[in-house]
Order: structure tokens, then sequence, then C-alpha cells
């Protein structure tokens, strides 16, 4: 075989190399991005602040809540009680 040859041999053999190695390179960034995008669903997902109650009657601005964590067995009430009623006729903007 001519020197020629041998070249062309070591030529397409380290071009096959190059090939395969940047191909493994994309592969290894792509899985590393595809979990760092994971991470970053879950934490979102996992780490949400806790959600806003809000109680009225309609005669009144609506009342923040505060969310306990277990049901209220007390005989008291978790809210103040309603303004006494005046009996006049309201008007409802419209």
């Amino acid at each position: 075989m001519s020197r020629n040859s041998w070249a062309q041999i070591k030529e397409n053999k380290n071009f096959n190399v190059l090939i395969y190695r940047r191909g493994l390179m994309a592969l290894v960034f792509s899985l590393g991005l595809s979990c760092l995008l994971v991470l970053l669903i879950f934490n979102r997902y996992l780490a949400r602040p806790n959600p806003d109650y809000y109680a009225t009657n309609g005669a009144l601005p609506p009342i923040m809540l505060t969310a306990l964590p277990a049901p209220n067995m007390s005989s008291t009430s978790l809210l103040p009680p309603d303004p006494p009623n005046d009996e006049r006729v309201k008007v409802i903007p419209q």
C-alpha cells in the first residue's frame, strides 16, 4: 500500500472518531440540560407558596383568612360576627 492510501485510511478513521465524539458530547449536553430542566420544574412545583383564602358576605370587603393545619374543632367561630343589619334598602349600582 502506498503512503497516500495509508493517509486516506488514517484520515477516515480520524473523521469517524471526531464525528462520534461530537455526537457523544451533544448527547451528554442534551441529557444534562434535560436533567437541569426537570429539576427546575420539580423545584417550582414542590416549592409553591401557600394559597390565600378570603371570605365575604357581599356587604363587606373580603377578609383574608389564615389557613389552619386542621379543622376547627373548638366552639369559637373563626370569623367575627356579621354587622347588624339596619334594614334599609340598599341600591346596587349598575
